[in-house]
């Protein structure tokens, strides 16, 4: 049997994460979070055990993490605290919901999250620490960076590729063979119908890009 869990966060996206590790049978010791209104609640009758501090009564040898902080809008802190614990020498493990139709074709990297209902297809490869969330799809070939976020219900279609850091938002669609470069985002129902480099927030029927200050 693998090694007892304890998940990073104790929001929204960490109790999807304690349901999928807990619908593939692993065993959830409970939640780190800053938070301190959250210590001493439980989620799904889980302990929220306090904030990181309460890894130091656990051994590395012996129990996983898993990054139960979610990726939106592609905000950098779920990749820090992921680094950061790393560098303590904690290991952060995948999550696979027993739903998920993953081809054994496709290279999934390490500590990535593949929810309920996401198809990722042969030739797919998902870099370290990306959240495949509810019901998205990566067709054949498609290529993700690191600690990219696809959202519920997203799809992104054959030999499109996305850089690091990005997000996906929901229901949006990067049709084929296109790129989306590093620390993008795309929004909620967009249609990506040409490339672009990265940095780029992209809205809309067909996508352009989005200029706040505009």
């Amino acid at each position: 049997m693998s090694k007892p869990v304890i998940i990073v966060g104790a929001g929204g996206h960490a109790a999807v994460v304690a349901d999928v590790l807990l619908a593939a049978g692993h065993e959830v010791l409970g939640f780190t979070d800053p938070d301190t209104r959250l210590h001493d609640t439980r989620i799904f009758g889980i302990p929220v055990l306090g904030d990181d501090s309460a890894l130091a009564r656990q051994s590395v040898d012996n129990v996983r993490l898993a990054n139960g902080v979610g990726g939106t809008r592609g905000e950098p802190l779920r990749r820090e605290v992921q680094a950061r614990l790393e560098s303590q020498g904690w290991t952060f493990c995948g999550v696979r919901h027993p739903a998920a139709v993953v081809s054994p074709h496709a290279l999934i990297g390490t500590g990535v999250h593949l929810m309920a209902g996401c198809i990722v297809q042969p030739g797919a490869v998902v870099g370290a620490g990306c959240i495949v969330n509810t019901g998205a799809i990566l067709e054949h070939d498609v290529v993700l960076g690191d600690f990219v976020h696809v959202a519920p219900g997203a799809v992104v279609c054959g030999n499109a590729s996305i850089g690091d850091h990005s997000h996906i938002g929901a229901g949006a669609v990067l049709l084929q063979g296109l790129s989306v470069g590093c620390e993008s985002i795309v929004g909620a129902g967009a249609v990506v119908v040409a490339s672009h480099p990265g940095r780029v927030t992209l809205i809309g029927v067909p996508a352009r890009p989005w200029n706040p200050a505009s």
